[in-house]
């Protein structure tokens, strides 16, 4: 007997980044000396005082259910860190915690959209967020992002696409520091923004999980901005500030009935997240917010590295030839524009995409990136520079000589 697979299912692929992935982990299985710079996560282990935490809370028996919505400390240091870093003031009920910021933001499109909803998402955009969108019943309308623009939404390019949603625009998902281009917002720039949320009446979840790797400017929360925090869910998270992709920890603070429709459908779907990780999180916030000085060295020197990672990766993709690419000012990408090397044959192999050039790469160079199809640019590859300095030196010269 063969089982039928809804049609909801048939639509949703898997996830572009994760099968990249896969990929790559499949070759390396079979011995083939692959560099990833496909990654979405850094390559720094968990800074120790926070993994000492997670231990202590299995040795120590926390290993039960908590309340679906988080740990009463767990959702106190999520406070503090949006009073201190983001001067928003959330309630107790105002927050949650998740299974990652990726199980927050769809909690909370579950929660905001209803069948037929159009939400705009700028594109190139995380993959994800479409796919969230369709499961929770709503439309896409992708408003594009110009290269020449620093790959940045723009006020004309909003009311166009909430002409586009044809009075069914809802709502907007925004992502600073941008995955995958590394685009961040100023304040001016978010400033325009909010004023057409507001005049169309529009929702917004601000995904900030890139916010502690900023390198030029200065971050600011969406939710920040005039009339924006009863309109904004902000979601946020652990893995990328503290090096813990694996604990699979996020949360979001954000209208109380709203965030307490996203405890309700949690209740359901994945209940409360692993109660070790929600120990070691409290732990980093904790941490963070009293300034401990072990931990604040380990985070500066990860920033550091990522900083000069970053000038390697933009230094040696801008020397290749018909390569162009826009410089990140957060995240650890370069979405880097390879569409003059389409059309050319590469190892007996005509390269007509994105697609085409990642599977060259992979095959012949031994270097994974992500092709821009993915995020809905089909001329760009994302190149992810959080792996080492060494790894990362050795992935740019096979390139340059799979180009050559």
């Amino acid at each position: 007997m063969t089982l039928r697979v809804s049609r909801l299912a048939q639509r949703v692929g898997h996830s572009g980044t994760m099968a990249v992935d896969d990929r790559m982990q499949a070759l390396r299985g079979l011995g083939h000396d692959i560099v990833s710079l496909g990654a979405g996560q850094l390559d720094f282990d968990t800074p120790a005082p926070i993994g000492e935490a997670g231990a202590r809370a299995i040795t120590s028996g926390q290993t039960r259910y908590t309340p679906v919505a988080g740990t009463a400390g767990l959702r106190a240091a999520v406070r503090s860190k949006f009073e201190r870093d983001n001067r928003l003031l959330y309630a107790e009920d105002e927050v949650i915690v998740g299974a990652g910021a990726k199980n927050v933001i769809f909690h909370a499109l579950l929660a905001l959209v209803d069948p037929e909803d159009v939400v705009i998402v700028p594109v190139p955009c995380w993959p994800s967020y479409p796919p969230m969108v369709a499961i929770a019943g709503g439309r896409v309308v992708g408003a594009r992002l110009d290269a020449r623009r620093g790959y940045k939404l723009t006020v004309e390019g909003l009311v166009s696409a909430v002409a586009e949603g044809r009075g069914r625009t809802r709502g907007l998902i925004l992502n600073s520091p941008h995955n995958p281009t590394g685009a961040v917002y100023s304040a001016e720039e978010y400033a325009r923004i909010a004023e057409v949320v507001e005049g169309e009446n529009l929702w917004a979840i601000s995904d900030e999980i890139y916010e502690h790797l900023t390198y030029d400017g200065a971050f600011t929360s969406f939710a920040t901005l005039p009339k924006m925090r009863e309109r904004v869910v902000t979601a946020n998270g652990v893995s990328k500030a503290f090096a813990m992709t694996g604990w699979r920890l996020g949360y979001a603070g954000g209208p109380r009935a709203v965030v307490r429709a996203m405890e309700a459908l949690q209740s359901h779907t994945s209940g409360n997240p692993s109660s070790i990780s929600q120990a070691a999180a409290e732990a980093a916030l904790r941490l963070s917010l009293d300034g401990d000085p072990a931990l604040a060295e380990t985070r500066r020197a990860m920033f550091q590295a990522m900083l000069q990672r970053r000038e390697l990766a933009c230094r040696e993709l801008a020397s290749l030839p018909d390569v162009h690419l826009v410089r990140p000012a957060g995240a650890f990408y370069v979405f880097a524009d390879f569409s003059r090397h389409f059309g050319r044959e590469l190892s007996g192999k005509k390269i007509q995409g994105s697609t085409d050039l990642a599977e060259h790469l992979l095959e012949h160079a031994g270097v994974a990136t992500v092709p821009g199809v993915v995020f809905g640019d089909d001329r760009c590859l994302r190149v992810s520079f959080a792996t080492s300095t060494e790894e990362l030196s050795v992935a740019l010269q096979r390139i340059r000589k799979a180009l050559s």
